[in-house]
């Protein structure tokens, strides 16, 4: 409601300039009183009427423009209240089915849109014609330069106007920062989507791409990776790896057999249609907001309104197509897999979506501070095992379950409404036991296939190259004591971790623990870095050198409660470990600092 008052208030208020000052010129010439105001209005409309005439005419003589500024701002009132009826009713018939919206869509919006830059236009005119009137007949300016000064703003509206139009027949291009895969290099993936194409009869997806991006969809749309100049043509299939690698072999399958469903049944060739002019009137409306620029956003606000209202109106009957088309493609994905497994891929997409976005945030924050990580999906995975509360796994997905899985293109239904179209029990799919043997001790399908580490390091050196312009620019010069210290000292504790040459959970929460209590600022995912690499921690020797000279009584003392707390963190001191305390023992002393 509150958008249809704001819709009529802005296409109202420069017309009703135009009015009010054509008005106020035959008021002037009446008594200046509300008696004179009805004669006024007489006197306005039978100027209006002998224009509409004798168009060529001066027949209200040195009132004639005013009688054209009424005009104009009459007319373009009725043609903006038109627009927005019209859309409704243009899209409740285009909307009874998808091939008449796709095919119709395209040439009403086309039509809609240069009318709409028509109506601005006329209300840019009627704006500055209004101004330059009342400067000229009240105040008695006449001027060049105020004609040049008001032209001057109104080709600066009328450009911007312009540009909002242009992008609506720019057809977007679709970049995904993900990176083109073979089933050459991956072959037991090739033969798992290979596998549910043939039970689906549906065509192999023609591109298969792996990204960060935490949603699976399908496109039939050209698409660009930073892998590759030219786009990939045909279909193609985008498989997020963060959520992948939480997935069990089912959960997969019936992703992927839901995004081929897409295929079969057509939708990517309608989204492929419908798609970029739905997104070519997103970014025109955005255009038209002209935030740097107040008069011109002023003035552009009717095009973007009306813009925003023909979107409103179409992205109903949209929605509507969209659920079905959804569900049918999860009928396809339980095809392949079963209905339990589409209910738990929704839910783990829920969660770790948005798990994820924190783990990105996290991941911006430490690059500002000069901190990278070979591998932040393997990061996000051990997040998610040690660092999720599981107690509150099944609450939290019970209060999410209204919300839509994020799509780039279109509305998906509620995860509730999807779970409850195969009959399942929501209580039963959401209880705790279930829930966290799915994401906790399942098999995970990524074990099973190849590659899987060099792909995770691939795009994560993809998500810093997007990221880099954030970082700091590289400065010669040492490194402080705090850095040096927070790098020794996470070499001593992956040491611990690492050197029975397995690594326990326990031990890792435990040394994050201590660390924080004792040592303050702790970098938690380059440590887990470290543990995953032990090849990368220096020798012994190196580090206890280096112990001796940096750390304090104190800090050595912290050190070594610390390391024997990860000792004991599985319930039991292993025989490499104890060796490693009793030459720990035996060797850190801190060194006095040498005179000058």
């Amino acid at each position: 409601m509150l958008r249809i008052i704001r819709l009529i208030a802005v296409l109202t208020v420069i017309p009703l300039i135009g009015l009010g000052v054509a008005l106020a010129r035959f008021w002037g010439a009446t008594p200046a009183s509300l008696e004179g105001l009805a004669p006024a209005g007489a006197a306005l409309t039978t100027c209006v009427t002998s224009l509409l005439g004798s168009p060529d005419a001066s027949v209200c003589g040195e009132a004639t423009p005013f009688g054209w500024l009424a005009l104009g701002s009459a007319g373009v009132l009725v043609l903006s209240f038109g627009i927005a009826p019209l859309s409704r009713l243009v899209a409740t018939v285009l909307g009874t089915h998808r091939s008449i919206l796709s095919l119709g869509f395209w040439p009403y919006a086309l039509a809609i849109t240069i009318l709409v830059g028509i109506v601005s236009l006329i209300h840019v005119g009627i704006f500055g014609g209004a101004a330059y009137l009342v400067l000229q007949h009240w105040f008695g300016v006449e001027s060049d330069l105020l004609l040049v000064a008001i032209g001057v703003v109104l080709a600066g509206a009328t450009y911007a106007i312009a540009r909002g139009l242009a992008v609506f027949f720019t057809r977007p291009k679709t970049y995904i920062a993900a990176r083109p895969v073979t089933f050459y290099e991956y072959p037991r993936l090739g033969l798992l989507v290979r596998d549910i194409a043939k039970k689906l009869n549906s065509k192999m997806p023609d591109n298969v791409v792996i990204g960060l991006q935490p949603t699976f969809f399908a496109t039939s749309s050209p698409v660009f990776t930073p892998y590759g100049k030219g786009p990939l043509n045909g279909r193609t299939l985008h498989l997020s790896l963060p959520l992948m690698i939480h997935f069990t072999e089912g959960e997969l399958k019936a992703v992927i057999g839901h995004e081929l469903g897409h295929f079969s049944g057509g939708d990517t060739n309608y989204s492929m249609r419908f798609a970029p002019v739905y997104m070519g009137l997103a970014k025109a409306s955005e255009v038209f907001s002209a935030e740097d620029r107040p008069l011109t956003r002023f003035l552009s606000m009717p095009a973007k309104l009306l813009i925003d209202d023909l979107i409103y109106a179409f992205s109903v009957v949209e929605r509507r197509i969209g659920r079905a088309r959804e569900h049918r493609a999860d009928q396809s994905g339980a095809k392949v897999s079963s209905p339990e497994d589409i209910a738990y891929s929704l839910l783990k997409s829920s969660l770790l979506g948005s798990i994820w976005n924190e783990q990105v945030q996290s991941l911006v924050e430490r690059g500002m501070k000069g901190r990278f990580s070979r591998n932040v999906v393997r990061n996000f995975s051990e997040s998610v095992r040690l660092d999720v509360d599981r107690t509150r796994i099944a609450p939290l997905l019970q209060y999410a379950l209204g919300d839509c899985v994020a799509h780039p293109v279109d509305t998906h239904p509620p995860t509730e409404d999807r779970i409850e179209a195969f009959g399942l029990n929501l209580g039963e799919i959401c209880s705790e036991d279930v829930l966290l043997h799915r994401f906790f001790k399942a098999p995970k399908v990524t074990d099973g296939l190849d590659n899987m580490a060099a792909l995770e390091e691939d795009l994560t050196a993809l998500q810093y190259h997007l990221y880099a312009e954030l970082w700091p620019a590289d400065e010669d010069g040492e490194r402080s004591i705090d850095d040096i210290f927070l790098t020794l000292l996470i070499d001593f504790l992956a040491l611990m971790v690492t050197i029975d040459g397995s690594v326990d959970d326990r031990e890792i929460l435990a040394a994050e623990t201590q660390a924080a209590q004792l040592f303050g600022n702790f970098d938690r995912d380059s440590f887990r870095d470290r543990c995953r690499s032990p090849e990368q921690i220096p020798s012994l020797d190196k580090m206890i050198s280096f112990a001796n000279k940096l750390l304090t009584d104190t800090g050595i003392d912290n050190l070594k409660t610390t390391l024997r707390a990860i000792a004991r963190a599985d319930g039991v001191i292993q025989p490499e470990e104890a060796r490693l305390l009793d030459v720990l023992d035996a060797s850190l002393q801190s060194e006095p600092p040498q005179a000058a």
